[in-house]
């Protein structure tokens, strides 16, 4: 391989030089190196590399010999060809350097630009965009959150013995209320206390075109007979002293019934065995599975649904009471009373989550007495009948139609018995509340929604169309391109989301997390159409201050965008998903 000769750093300053005067550009530039390294070269303190002036005589069009060789001269400088083209890309070098500082310095030198005023209604316009915007991400996030939080506290209800929600301040004052009645603490009380399970057969007619749903169970009550029947004689004296007097005249109609005034609890009094007698008769019309039938269509229902009703000719279908008599802990002889009624109720819809469907459903059911507690306090059962069979739960063949699964998770039971308490003054502790304060059983049954992918579908398209317009800020802000017709399309696009979505939630009013990511589109299209808009009546009107107006606003609102979009469509899902379990 030739030497490098002694004139090749001679010849390579003439192009150097030729370069720079006749075509504008330096040689460090034509063939792309470190213009620091090039100055060394033609300083003479550094030897060119053989590879540097390979690429020098490519540059050139001349052989590689000529510059090595110091007895070959160099043709005539002008009459040497070089790539037009390539020449003028590397001429623009200054004016895209120039145009490089202008988008670096954007929004000092339009900042510049712009008046005082406009200054003042840029800094305002653009919060009028973004504290909305930002409150209404928080405000779903929130949403999300809490509502994620509240579910986990509602599992871990009953794993301290709690039966109650311990986390509800008014639930934690009934249940203080009706502490300081119970017999521990008051030795004349006299309720009875009733276990209650609950056997689900099928959870049916979940339809979005009703605010409700059916379900199929057994009720089983549980309670001591002679307790119950202390309480009865109570709740005669107290409660039917006005049927027993009517009755004991119309058995004996040769006695007058007194006239005017007069003490009901005095003529009891009086009258103590045929008060005995009417309640012996009359004590088990009162048992708290008592319901009328079919057949026996006379008789009062001792419960109701909180949430709901009783479908019509479905009580009493499976009815059965048996006594087992056992000895106490004291070796008192007992009576423990079972009683089992079937039946199917239409509960109100309570159980939509925003999370939709990225967590459970819950189907909330309540069933309270008619007594008050001062006579009947419900205790959720989840032991056993006298024959082994469990009390509450699911029947093997229990099911719930379209198209939900009882879930399957070991930090959330899918069958859940707790204590509410209910206050008929409307929700008011401060009420005194004998005659009105009621334990209410509340069923909870969780279960995976269907539909995971239709969300998925609405969740990509939705995430398609801002990824679109923001798309579209980006070309109007950085490019000065015209964005407008690329929102049609996402119009387009975040209504057909908006029906999917509207079609897979079970109650078209249920405000989930489909129905934020709705709004928050619908809302970035309106922005940037408005933006759109606007930098374009700019661009005709040729008016360069309201152009580097709207340019930072543009600018701003992108990036305030992408950061929304990614909170929107990452953070919040993940959210609803991933914390807990």
């Amino acid at each position: 391989m030739t030497d490098i000769g002694k004139r090749t750093l001679e010849k390579i300053r003439k192009l150097a030089k030729f370069l720079s005067e006749t075509h504008h550009i330096t040689l460090a530039r034509a063939i792309s190196m470190n213009p620091a390294k090039m100055k060394k070269i033609l300083a003479g303190e550094e030897a060119p590399k053989r590879s540097v002036i390979a690429r020098i005589a490519a540059y050139f069009f001349i052989p590689e010999e000529i510059l090595l060789d110091d007895s070959k001269e160099l043709p005539d400088l002008e009459t040497l060809q070089l790539d037009e083209d390539l020449l003028s890309v590397q001429r623009n070098d200054i004016a895209n350097d120039i145009e490089r500082m202008k988008q670096r310095h954007f929004f000092s030198r339009n900042w510049r630009m712009i008046g005082y005023r406009k200054r003042v209604k840029l800094v305002f316009s653009v919060l009028l965009i973004t504290v909305p915007l930002i409150i209404y991400i928080l405000y779903c996030g929130s949403e999300v959150a809490f509502e994620r939080f509240d579910d986990m506290r509602k599992y871990s209800i009953g794993s301290d013995g709690l039966l109650y929600d311990k986390y509800d301040p008014l639930q934690v004052q009934y249940h203080d209320m009706l502490e300081t009645t119970a017999r521990a603490n008051n030795s004349e009380a006299y309720y009875a206390e009733v276990q209650v399970g609950v056997v689900l057969e099928k959870i049916k007619n979940i339809s979005s075109s009703t605010s409700s749903y059916e379900a199929r169970m057994q009720l089983y009550f549980k309670f001591d007979k002679d307790e119950f029947l202390n309480m009865f004689h109570h709740y005669a004296r107290n409660v039917l002293s006005d049927q027993i007097i009517n009755d004991y005249y119309a058995d004996n109609p040769e006695e007058e019934m007194p006239t005017g005034s007069f003490s009901y609890s005095q003529w009891l009094d009086a009258h103590p065995d045929y008060f005995e007698a009417w309640c012996e008769i009359h004590d088990s019309e009162y048992y708290p599975g008592e319901t009328p039938s079919n057949v026996l269509t006379d008789k009062n229902t001792m419960f109701e649904i909180g949430n709901g009703q009783f479908v019509p000719d479905t009580l009493g279908s499976i009815k059965s009471l048996e006594e087992v008599q056992y000895y106490d802990e004291e070796g008192n002889l007992r009576t423990m009373c079972y009683q089992k009624i079937k039946f199917s109720a239409s509960f109100e819809k309570a159980f939509d989550s925003v999370r939709y469907p990225l967590d459970s459903v819950q189907f909330k059911m309540y069933i309270l007495p008619i007594m008050d507690a001062d006579y009947i306090r419900y205790v959720p059962d989840t032991s056993v009948d006298s024959n082994g069979e469990m009390i509450s739960g699911f029947t093997p063949y229990f099911g719930i139609t379209s198209g939900y699964r009882v879930i399957k998770s070991d930090k959330a039971d899918p069958f859940t018995l707790r204590i509410n308490y209910y206050n008929d003054n409307n929700n008011d502790p401060a009420v005194k509340f004998e005659n009105s304060m009621r334990t209410q059983l509340e069923i909870i049954v969780r279960a995976n929604r269907a539909g995971m992918s239709l969300f998925l579908q609405a969740f990509i398209n939705l995430f398609s169309v801002v990824i679109w317009i923001i798309i579209a800020f980006y070309s109007q802000s950085y490019t000065g391109e015209d964005s407008i017709g690329m929102l049609g399309t996402g119009l387009f696009g975040v209504i057909s989301s908006m029906l999917v979505g509207l079609s897979m939630v079970s109650d078209a009013g249920i405000f989930s997390i489909i129905t934020m990511i709705n709004i928050f589109t619908l809302a970035v299209i309106m922005i940037m159409t408005y933006q759109a808009i606007a930098a374009k009546r700019a661009s005709v009107r040729k008016d360069k201050v309201l152009i580097a107006y709207n340019g930072i606003k543009l600018r701003i609102l992108f990036v305030v965008l992408t950061l929304a979009t990614a909170a929107m469509f990452g953070v919040i899902p993940l959210i609803a998903y991933m914390w807990g379990y």
